[in-house]
């Protein structure tokens, strides 16, 4: 399995972000993301501090060697689909080859009123994705781009210089059954979604059935389940990593969480992803970031999923 690492960009400095970011490269995890906002998602106070996702992408881009950079995922409608595929060629050749375009129809009403950005309605912004990934994945692959849509429209558009690997991942993020799994079968290279196995196991169902559809190979997208995990069995470790987090994110209770446990038992609950069709896992952490989290999952579960899943 492909595992890789969230670092949340709410509430927390650049030097934590870098620190951990190096450290999960240095501890072996095959991805590092973070998200995609302008305003703060986690607790109530939606005016905490943020920084912007694709500046950090670049500089961890500079400073790694090895581990992919993607983000969990760009939010379609706040840049243009031609300027977010240079974005991500540019991120491409600083990584040498390791950059994923993440990218979901975006939904924080909030912050696209707050800044500005038409936000119109899920079907609108559905559209806006499919046109929008249509645009980006011809303007990584083709010397030129001409598209009418909709929503967007390029003429003649030029793409160069093409990216550095031969074909830059798009992952679509996104579980709505009747058209984002459309989407992602038609466009994407890889998809992340949230729920219990169970639950997951379902959508990769319905995209599996998409994919027959459009006549696409299911074994062409690598399908990916992520979510917050706490690796101890020691309740009050849990809940003081909890309330931490609540604390510096501002949130009146403690934050969602998907699983907590001892090594063997959080393995064994990421292997059944795998048996429902995960491909990979992205363990999320929130701010403060927990560096003895990180080495933790990376050195006790990963190894212990990989077996179970051989």
């Amino acid at each position: 399995m492909h595992f890789g690492i969230q670092l949340y960009p709410q509430n927390t400095s650049w030097a934590s972000l870098k620190e951990h970011g190096l450290q999960a490269e240095a501890d072996g995890y095959d991805s590092l993301w973070t998200w995609d906002h302008f305003a703060a998602i986690a607790g109530a106070d939606l005016y905490g501090a943020q920084l912007e996702c694709w500046q950090i992408l670049a500089a961890w881009g500079a400073l790694t060697t090895r581990v992919r950079i993607g983000a969990l995922v760009t939010g379609n409608t706040y840049r243009h689909p031609a300027v977010l595929a240079k974005q991500a060629v540019a991120l491409d050749h600083i990584t040498n080859g390791r950059a994923i375009l993440g990218i979901g129809a975006a939904w924080m009403e909030f912050e696209h009123h707050a800044y500005g950005i038409p936000f119109g309605t899920p079907g609108e912004r559905l559209t806006k994705l499919s046109e929008a990934v249509r645009i980006v994945r011809s303007l990584l692959d083709e010397p030129r781009t001409t598209f009418k849509g909709t929503h967007y429209e390029i003429t003649d558009a030029p793409a160069e210089p093409k990216p550095i690997q031969k074909r830059l991942p798009i992952l679509i993020g996104g579980g709505g059954e009747k058209r984002t799994l459309r989407i992602t079968a038609r466009w994407a290279d890889m998809w992340h979604g949230f729920g219990n196995p169970e639950e997951f196991g379902h959508k990769v169902e319905v995209l599996h059935a998409h994919c027959a559809d459009v006549g696409r190979d299911p074994g062409a997208i690598m399908a990916i389940a992520g979510g917050v995990v706490i690796v101890t069995a020691d309740a009050s470790r849990v809940a003081a990593r909890m309330k931490a987090i609540a604390d510096v994110n501002h949130m009146s209770s403690p934050p969602w969480m998907s699983f907590s446990g001892n090594p063997d038992q959080v393995a064994a609950y990421i292997a059944a992803y795998h048996k429902a069709g995960a491909r990979g896992y992205i363990l999320s952490i929130a701010s403060p970031h927990d560096g003895e989290a990180i080495r933790t999952f990376a050195t006790e579960v990963i190894p212990r999923v990989r077996s179970l899943t051989a």
